[in-house]
């Protein structure tokens, strides 16, 4: 498997100290992102970014390592705006975070995850740049937020990655295998079961003392 540093994925990182345009960047990125939406993943080719873009692929390889890379930053800048956490860990938040990635996976942003999940499987470098540059990135942020959550006792002591795992995983599974809609609906119920299942237990009520009787004569 060809190794893809982690900075490469996300924020790519510019060689031997030359001064990156934000402008050419910019229409690289845009580049990638329509080609991928218009022609995919397989069509996405460095050459098409490059020719789309009106720059040479040497500008492209100084401040990406591969095509995967420049993908996987093409798809980051999108996800960031599209996919964001909520500030805390509380119904309503996770109820409008929820909703929010489920009309974003009827869209092209659904559409780009799947192409990623299944092009991963054969393409090893668009696999680890997934993993490395989305899935891991954004579950470091969302175990804080758990982490955050549990301190502040909103929500039951637990693994925070099994946590992540209960209240996104159904989304992902529904993107992926088409069984059931991602519905309004069906995230609603979804977040209500997920939260009786990891709220903090109540404690018991505390029973009244019992008053003593008076004596009888």
């Amino acid at each position: 498997m060809t190794s893809i540093e982690k900075p490469a994925t996300s924020e790519p990182q510019e060689k031997r100290g030359r001064k990156r345009s934000s402008a050419a960047e910019k229409a690289v990125l845009d580049a990638a992102y329509d080609l991928l939406q218009r022609e995919g993943l397989e069509a996405t080719t460095v050459e098409a970014i490059a020719s789309q873009a009106k720059v040479s692929k040497a500008t492209i390889y100084k401040w990406w390592p591969n095509r995967a890379s420049v993908i996987m930053s093409a798809f980051l800048r999108e996800a960031r705006g599209a996919l964001p956490y909520p500030e805390e860990l509380e119904l309503e938040d996770i109820v409008e975070r929820l909703h929010t990635m489920a009309m974003e996976f009827h869209g092209g942003m659904g559409r780009m995850i799947c192409a990623l999940i299944a092009e991963g499987q054969s393409d090893p470098e668009i696999a680890q740049a997934f993993r490395e540059g989305y899935i891991f990135a954004r579950r470091d942020q969302g175990i804080k937020l758990v982490q955050r959550a549990i301190e502040k006792k909103l929500i039951r002591e637990a693994d925070p990655n099994a946590i992540l795992d209960l209240l996104y995983a159904p989304l992902y599974f529904r993107l992926l295998v088409g069984h059931q809609p991602l519905s309004e609906a069906f995230v609603r119920e979804h977040v209500a079961l997920a939260l009786h299942g990891i709220q903090p237990p109540t404690p018991p009520a505390r029973q009244p003392a019992k008053r003593a009787g008076k004596r009888s004569r």
